[in-house]
C-alpha cells in the first residue's frame, strides 16, 4: 500500500507548479522563444527538485511533473502576441537565471515576478507617442522622404502609437489594430495633401504605420523553426502574415472609402535628403526606439548600433548587388549579431534583431503595391506584391541561416538538453541481453 501524499508537500508542489507556469507566461510576454521558454522554465524547476517536461505554444503552456509517486499534468492560457518592453525582459532573464543557480526560494521568486509584471510605465503616454512618430518620420527619411515627408510621418506615427497603445488593455484586438492602424493612417495620410505642400503619401504612410510590421514575430517564428518547436513557429509566421494582410487590407478599405468622394492623391516626387543627413535622421529614430520598445538605459547604444549596422549592411549590398540590395546577407548578419549579443548576462537577440529588421521590412514596397492597385499614378515598376513576398522571404531565410548556426544561449542550452534527453532515454531503455 503506497503511503499518503503529506499534505505540506502537495500545497509546496502547487505553490512551484503555479509559479513555473506564470514563469512561462512572462517570459512568453517578453518574446522568448518556445524553446527558450521551455529551457528556463525546465531548469528553474531542477532547482527546485521537480524533474518537469515542459511544452509551449503561442497560446497555452503545459507542464507534466514526472517526480514523485503520481505525475501531473498543468496548463496555462497564453496571450498570443506580446508587447515591447526590454526592461521587463532583462528583469525575467537574470530571475530565471538565479533560479538556475539556486539563489531564490520559490517564496522570493514569486514575489520579485509578482513585482516584474506589476503594471508599471516607464515614459508618459505622450512621449511614446511622440518616439513612435519620430520613428515614423526617421522611416520615411530611410526609404527617400524630404522634409514634408517627414512631417507627415511623424504625424502618422502619433496615430499610430496611439492606436497601439490604446489596445494594449485588451487582448483580443491586437490583430485587429494593424488594420485600424493602416486604415485611419491612410485617411491620415491623404488628409495632409490638402494641408501641407507637395509630397509623396506613400512614403509618409509606410514610416508612420512601419512599427506595426511584424518583424518581431518573423524573427520568433523563424528561430523556432530551427530550434525544432515547429508547432510554434509555424502558427507564429501564419499569424505574421496575417498581420502583413492586415495592414494592406487597412490601406486598401481607406483609399476605396476615399474614392468613394474624390480622387486619389496624385504619386509626386520626393525630394531626398543628404545622406550625412539621412545617417543622423535614423540615429535619432534609433534613440525613439528605445522608448517605444521600453528599454534600459544601458540598451540605448546597442540600438541604435543595430538599426545603423542593418542600414549599412543593406546599403552595401546595394553597391554590389544592385538598388534594392540583399535582404538575405542583412538579415544574416543581423540576426548572428543579435545571437552573439543574447550570451551576455539579461540579454536577448530581440534587443538588436527587432530594431534592425524594422530597417530591412518590406511594406514600403507592399504599401506602393496596394496604392497602385488602387489607381494611384507614379508607384514605379516595383510596386508589385510579388516584390514585397520576395523580400518578405529573404528575410526569413537569412533569419534561419543565422539561427542555424546556434549562436545564443537559448539555443546552445535547447542543443544540449536534447542531447541529455536522449541519453537519458538510452540509459533507461533495457537491453536486450537483461
Amino acid at each position: 500500500m503506497s503511503e499518503a501524499t503529506e499534505p505540506g508537500a502537495l500545497l509546496d508542489e502547487d505553490a512551484t507548479v503555479a509559479l513555473l507556469l506564470d514563469l512561462a507566461r512572462a517570459l512568453h510576454l517578453s518574446y522568448v522563444p518556445s524553446f527558450g521558454v521551455e529551457n528556463r522554465v525546465r531548469k528553474a524547476a531542477r532547482a527546485w527538485g521537480l524533474e518537469v517536461d515542459v511544452f509551449t505554444l503561442q497560446t497555452l503552456a503545459v507542464t507534466e511533473v514526472r517526480s514523485g509517486a503520481a505525475r501531473r499534468v498543468d496548463f496555462h492560457r497564453l496571450p498570443f502576441n506580446p508587447h515591447w518592453n526590454l526592461t521587463r525582459a532583462a528583469s525575467l532573464l537574470l530571475l530565471s537565471e538565479s533560479i538556475s543557480r539556486g539563489k531564490r526560494t520559490v517564496a522570493e521568486a514569486r514575489a520579485e515576478l509578482d513585482g516584474i509584471m506589476a503594471p508599471h510605465r516607464l515614459h508618459p503616454e505622450w512621449l511614446v507617442y511622440l518616439a513612435y512618430g519620430v520613428y515614423g518620420a526617421a522611416v520615411a527619411a530611410r526609404v527617400g522622404g524630404g522634409w514634408w515627408e517627414l512631417v507627415a510621418a511623424l504625424a502618422v506615427g502619433v496615430l499610430a502609437g496611439g492606436i497601439h497603445f490604446g489596445t494594449l488593455k485588451s487582448e483580443r484586438v491586437d490583430l485587429q489594430k494593424s488594420f485600424l492602424a493602416a486604415f485611419l493612417g491612410t485617411l491620415l495620410a491623404f488628409g495632409l495633401t490638402f494641408v501641407l505642400p507637395s509630397f509623396d503619401a506613400a512614403r509618409a504612410l509606410f514610416g508612420g504605420i512601419t512599427l506595426l510590421v511584424p518583424a518581431m514575430v518573423v524573427t520568433l517564428g523563424s528561430a523556432e523553426l530551427v530550434g525544432e518547436s515547429v508547432e510554434a513557429g509555424l502558427s507564429r509566421l501564419t499569424y505574421g502574415l496575417l498581420r502583413f494582410l492586415m495592414l494592406g487590407v487597412g490601406i486598401a478599405a481607406a483609399g476605396t472609402l476615399w474614392g468613394l468622394f474624390g480622387p486619389l492623391p496624385l504619386q509626386t516626387h520626393a525630394n531626398a535628403l543628404p545622406h550625412a543627413v539621412v545617417v543622423v535622421i535614423i540615429a535619432v529614430g534609433g534613440l525613439a526606439l528605445t522608448v517605444c520598445m521600453s528599454a534600459r538605459r544601458r540598451d540605448t547604444p546597442w540600438i541604435v548600433g543595430a538599426v545603423l549596422l542593418a542600414w549599412g549592411v543593406q546599403e552595401l549590398t546595394k553597391g554590389v548587388l544592385g538598388d534594392k540590395g540583399s535582404p538575405l546577407i542583412s538579415a544574416f548578419v543581423l540576426g548572428v549579431a543579435g545571437q552573439l549579443y543574447s550570451r551576455l548576462p539579461g540579454r536577448l537577440p530581440s534587443t538588436l534583431i527587432m530594431p534592425g529588421l524594422l530597417q530591412l521590412a518590406p511594406g514600403f514596397v507592399g504599401t506602393r503595391a496596394i496604392l497602385a492597385l488602387l489607381g494611384v499614378q507614379g508607384q514605379g515598376d516595383d510596386a508589385r506584391v510579388f516584390e514585397l513576398l520576395l523580400v518578405a522571404l529573404q528575410l526569413v531565410m537569412g533569419l534561419l541561416f543565422a539561427f542555424m548556426l546556434g549562436l545564443s544561449h537559448d539555443a546552445r542550452e535547447s542543443t544540449r538538453e536534447r542531447t541529455e534527453d536522449s541519453q537519458r532515454a538510452k540509459l533507461a531503455k533495457p537491453s536486450r541481453n537483461e
